[in-house]
């Protein structure tokens, strides 16, 4: 029985596509292979390498790059946007202004000051000119004057604590596309409503703890993240170069259940084999793109335009595919058209749907 080299599982000898994960039978051997190298392709190599020497950098080919341990590149955190899947229904928005707790008399408009004064510096939040104020206000022992000061004071922090609040959502929305953020979301609607009262001590407790949260489910699940931007970004790069990553998908979503279903070690196993499964899908077209962008560049030099920095994102291609980092080979290519002006040897500006 046919074992799918993504995720294991054994399937029927009729069967078109892992029963389990979904990888198209016809790449078992392209994704067995690709695993089973310790250094990319040497065909693919050997093209790049070809490129170079026709636009007369053949002794450039071969540049050092110190070597690293293969699949190393995956732990490279994404520099491009390639994530296609939309976050889970994030926490509400704040909008409107909290409101603001009352403080009658000397002696409580005066303990609110300094109450929020602390609160303000356990934030880190300037308030030079507020102590200043509040020292002015203690000297006159006026209660209007802490009055105004407090409210001032309020709008200023809880102003700080809403834009760090929708920070915190962007960090969760993006956690969110690759493992399930519950637990967050209770605080964050707690932390909401902090808010809502006027509770900026109760809030601020709530700030720091999902912002220690989300720390620790950022480490815990930083390579999965970069698996899957790395997965979508290929998938994404297929498509623009008139292809269609359907038949290498399915481990992309296994990877990406195993993930929501809390199982770190498997979404990683699985959502390498994605990315090598895309690849053998892309690898074809690449290199035939590859050798559009060559003549390109040949016909800048040729033109007396100066090719060093095309050349030199063509050199970065190689030795990264090498290091099995797929992003920095997109990142290479995607600035390397942008030099020469082409994607599939259509203008980038007419380039349609491809791009």
């Amino acid at each position: 029985m046919p074992v799918c080299p993504a995720c294991g599982f054994s399937n029927p000898d009729d069967g078109r596509a892992c029963g389990r994960c979904g990888l198209s039978v016809d790449l078992f051997g392209p994704v067995r292979e690709a695993a089973g190298l310790p250094d990319s392709d040497p065909q693919f190599g050997r093209a790049v390498q070809e490129i170079l020497a026709a636009v007369g950098d053949a002794n450039q080919a071969n540049d050092a790059v110190p070597d690293r341990v293969p699949g190393s590149g995956y732990l490279s955190r994404p520099s491009l946007s390639a994530s296609g899947s939309p976050p889970t229904a994030g926490p509400r928005p704040i909008d409107q202004m909290p409101s603001l707790p009352s403080a009658y008399g000397v002696a409580i408009a005066r303990r609110q000051v300094d109450e929020y004064l602390q609160i303000a510096r356990r934030q880190g939040i300037d308030t030079g000119d507020f102590a200043d104020r509040a020292r002015l206000a203690v000297a006159s022992n006026d209660a209007g004057s802490f009055e105004v000061l407090g409210r001032e004071l309020f709008i200023h922090i809880a102003g700080a604590f809403t834009e760090e609040f929708e920070s915190l959502v962007a960090r969760r929305n993006a956690l969110s596309a690759v493992v399930s953020t519950s637990g967050p979301d209770v605080e964050f609607e707690s932390c909401r409503s902090a808010l809502a009262l006027g509770d900026l001590g109760g809030a601020q407790r709530r700030l720091r703890h999902l912002d220690d949260t989300l720390g620790r489910l950022e480490e815990e699940w930083a390579t999965v993240e970069v698996l899957v931007g790395q997965a979508e970004l290929l998938a994404e790069t297929i498509r623009e170069l008139g292809g269609d990553p359907a038949a290498a998908l399915g481990p992309l979503a296994e990877g990406r259940r195993l993930a929501k279903a809390g199982d770190v070690a498997s979404a990683e196993a699985v959502l390498a084999k994605a990315g090598l499964a895309l690849w053998s899908v892309l690898e074809p077209a690449f290199l035939t793109e590859l050798a559009r962008q060559k003549t390109a560049i040949l016909a800048a030099r040729d033109a007396g335009q100066d090719v060093a920095p095309a050349l030199a994102e063509m050199r970065e291609i190689a030795p990264a595919l090498r290091r099995r980092s797929f992003v920095t080979v997109i990142g290479s290519y995607r600035r390397l058209r942008e030099l020469s002006g082409t994607v599939g040897g259509v203008p980038v500006a007419d380039a349609g749907p491809k791009l």
